[in-house]
């Protein structure tokens, strides 16, 4: 892997986890950043804006998990297989991204009521929007290597034809 390919390796590894808890977390954020602000304006306390960008923080930590958890892993083995698509990428992601907090709710509750329940369907919805996102944003990296990749160990069928056109 040269030093540019490990560049583009990283940078869409990143993007794809910024992106990825900007859309899961845009929802929540819409309420916490003018309430953030206000709190910094009226009181003067900085911790404001922990409160205000608290959403986007957990969006970034659930993401950055779902990606070494599911998506690397996820990674090797359709590079193994050679089926690195994009699509199977957000599929992969939205399901990761809905289930990992629903088993989150249930661990931390300690068993599945009623209230963790409802509490994980509901952050799966968001958690399942924030997967789609990084999956995809990852996908679509993967299938442009992959497409390199097949472009350049393709044999030419008809190296005749290649030399008249």
């Amino acid at each position: 892997m040269t030093d540019e390919e490990l560049a583009m390796f990283i940078g869409s590894f990143f993007r794809s986890i910024g992106w990825g808890a900007v859309a899961g977390s845009g929802f929540f954020l819409a309420f916490t950043v003018p309430a953030g602000v206000i709190a910094m304006a009226a009181e003067g306390d900085p911790r404001g804006l922990l409160l205000g960008l608290l959403p986007f923080l957990i969006g970034l930590a659930g993401s950055l998990a779902g990606m070494i958890a599911i998506g690397l892993p996820l990674t090797a083995l359709l590079r193994h297989m050679q089926r690195e698509r994009a699509a199977i990428y957000t599929a992969i992601g939205t399901l990761g991204g809905f289930a990992m907090p629903l088993l989150f709710a249930g661990w931390f509750e300690g068993e599945f009521n009623s209230g963790s329940l409802w509490a994980g369907l509901f952050l799966g919805l968001f958690g399942a929007i924030a997967g789609g996102v990084t999956g995809n944003i990852w996908g679509r990296y993967r299938d442009g290597i992959a497409q390199h990749r097949h472009d350049e160990t393709e044999p030419s069928t008809n190296p005749y034809h290649e030399m008249i056109y």
